[in-house]
């Protein structure tokens, strides 16, 4: 009785401990400059932050940091704050300095919890502290990792590969930011070389709530020309009328052979859910761009406007689960539309299919979903998935 007493309060203070270890789990917000200086000074208050940018601050920072929008330090410009801590901001008086005035401040917040946890991306490490140092730059991991992080964080979280965390580290940064990413640069440490780091970003909610999305059919609105192929939101929505949302979640290309894009060797000038994606010729090395094809993930609401019922044709029995659209449409002709213009794909119990680790042959409107055995990692097989369609307005209207 002793040792399961023993082992109970063992398991209370590990789950307690786990608890208290996620609870401290620290992100770094972007810097936020709101308030240009004025005859009075410059204020970047919290409260006034939170009213214009609530869902991109915690409620409760554990810390906060703040520069001259030219990138001086705060505590080495000489400057007398009337407020200065995390939980109320910064607040700089012109009355109260002495012979000076108020420089212009930018301001950025540390949050734990559930607000760095809720949405957030896997660890990724592009660079290695090489030449130059250590290189983990959003606009870059964006480009090689399109639909795994979305294009505005809201926090990020860097640390060695090791484990440890920045802020222990003897390192100085260059930049540390949601925005930017991350950049230590060798020459500026004492000891001559970076660590090795590695960061993840933490995501609006939306951009987890895949279960609530969609993703379109492959697109291809353009042949590579003497300038390249370019696949731009704005001419997809011109192409595709109807079948395109104008402010897509994430963006993945491939060639029309079936090669992704990073796979290609091709140097892309655009690779983004803002403007879409551009291959130019004159940037390739001794070759021409490829014909690329792609996909975009739209929110909820490019969803709902003609959404079929959930269907799960197939079970994961000898080779797979196969939810494709012609099968559908041969079941149930008239619940289906010919040429849907979204898709969506979830386990039976409900867990979205991005999160399952399985990995999909097929998952676009235009064919449907399939998820074959002999391709999943382990040999393990494919899990039970259901399916649902967006249509044209036109087929709900019928």
């Amino acid at each position: 009785m002793l040792v399961l007493r023993s082992f109970a309060v063992w398991c209370l203070l590990a789950s307690d401990l786990q608890f208290f270890a996620t609870a401290l789990e620290t992100c770094k917000t972007a810097w936020f400059d709101e308030h240009n200086v004025s005859i009075d000074g410059d204020s970047e208050l919290l409260s006034d932050l939170r009213m214009k940018h609530w869902s991109r601050i915690c409620s409760s920072p554990v810390d906060m940091e703040a520069q001259t929008v030219s990138g001086i330090k705060s505590q080495h410009t000489g400057t007398t704050f009337h407020t200065y801590s995390a939980s109320e901001g910064l607040l700089c008086l012109n009355s109260e300095q002495k012979g000076r005035q108020c420089d212009n401040f930018k301001v950025m917040f540390t949050c734990t919890g559930q607000f760095c946890s809720e949405c957030r991306t896997r660890w990724f490490d592009h660079d290695d502290p090489t030449r130059n140092g250590d290189y983990e730059v959003l606009s870059d991991l964006l480009k090689i990792y399109p639909r795994e992080i979305c294009p505005r964080p809201i926090a990020i979280e860097v640390q060695t590969i090791s484990g440890e965390p920045a802020a222990n580290t003897s390192d100085t940064f260059l930049n540390y930011d949601a925005t930017y990413g991350f950049a230590c640069v060798n020459a500026d440490q004492r000891s001559g070389s970076c660590d090795d780091y590695r960061v993840r970003f933490t995501c609006p909610k939306e951009f987890c709530q895949v279960s609530k999305q969609c993703r379109t059919q492959w697109l291809n609105s353009d042949d590579p020309s003497e300038e390249g192929d370019v696949e731009s939101i704005l001419k997809l929505l011109k192409t595709f009328p109807g079948q395109v949302c104008r402010n897509p979640i994430s963006i993945e290309a491939k060639t029309t052979d079936g090669i992704s894009a990073e796979n290609t060797g091709d140097n892309y000038l655009s690779y983004n859910v803002a403007f879409g994606f551009a291959c130019i010729n004159e940037k390739q090395r001794n070759k021409r761009c490829e014909d690329y094809q792609v996909i975009l993930t739209c929110p909820s609401d490019f969803c709902q406007g003609c959404r079929t019922r959930w269907f799960n044709k197939d079970d994961p029995t000898k080779r797979g689960d196969y939810e494709t659209v012609l099968q559908l449409l041969m079941l149930y002709p008239s619940q289906v539309c010919s040429q849907p213009v979204a898709i969506e794909a979830m386990t039976v119990s409900g867990v979205p299919a991005h999160k399952t680790g399985d990995i999909f042959q097929i998952y676009d409107a235009a064919r449907g979903f399939a998820c074959v055995n002999a391709e999943q990692p382990g040999g393990r097989r494919c899990q039970d998935y259901k399916v649902r369609f967006t249509c044209p307005l036109a087929f709900c209207s019928v």
